[in-house]
């Protein structure tokens, strides 16, 4: 059977871009929870016409970045508190559980030898302060350990899990002292993981995830109360 050359759809390619970039603006704290996206202003910044940028917005929108109101245009989603406790609560769970089944796996062998390497690179981050690799190390590490669980439902569903979670990223690890006290945490865990101390890394990395949900619900509020002082 002939399997036939793929058509590559490019403004369909386009708008991935266009969607990847505003994500990424959004993640960065440019564009704020709340602020209108204004497709003059983007096209022309972007440098691309409307259709790829207005299927950018769909892809968004369905992704939960940004709100489109009908007759009022498209906003850039706020966080709720109910959000975030819906999804920490769950995420902390799952992690735990993959945390505890993997635990045995990094005893010895690459996999250990993969999980320090990993350890490393996210305390270099940490060191030169580099909040948006540290994210992105930071979830390298949480990754690797869920996909060593042998489970790969529960594998895809933390991932599905995280990729909410990054909305959250703006308000967290830019804040002084969240840095060092998210690496403090996860030298904690590595330690119970690499001495096979299951159930203690299973508790500690729910405890990771519940003081990290407590942050972000304080950041909420106090952003609330003192909008001027968000960062």
């Amino acid at each position: 059977m002939e399997i036939r050359k793929l058509h590559i759809d490019r403004p369909k390619s386009l708008s991935r871009m266009v969607a990847e970039e505003i994500k990424d603006a959004i993640l960065k704290g440019v564009l704020r929870p709340g602020n209108k996206l204004v497709e003059t202003e983007l096209t022309r910044s972007l440098g691309v016409s409307r259709t790829p940028l207005r299927e950018a917005f769909r892809e968004l929108a369905a992704e939960g970045y940004i709100t489109v109101i009908p007759h009022k245009g498209s906003y850039v989603s706020t966080i709720s508190e109910e959000e975030v406790l819906d999804l920490y609560s769950i995420t902390s769970v799952l992690e735990g559980l993959a945390t505890r089944l993997a635990t045995p796996t990094f005893q010895k062998g690459p996999e250990r030898e993969n999980l320090l390497a990993l350890h490393e690179d996210l305390k270099a981050k940490c060191r030169i302060g580099d909040v948006d690799s540290y994210w992105a190390s930071n979830r390298n590490f949480h990754q690797f350990i869920a996909e060593n669980s042998g489970n790969g439902r529960l594998t895809s569903m933390i991932e599905n899990l995280r990729r909410q979670i990054l909305k959250t990223r703006v308000i967290t690890l830019r804040y002084p002292g969240r840095l060092e006290g998210s690496m403090t945490e996860h030298e904690e865990i590595l330690e119970a993981i690499l001495s096979g101390q299951e159930e203690k890394a299973e508790i500690l990395i729910i405890e990771h995830m519940k003081k990290q949900r407590q942050f972000v619900l304080g950041l909420l509020r106090n952003t609330a109360e003192n909008p001027q002082e968000s960062p």
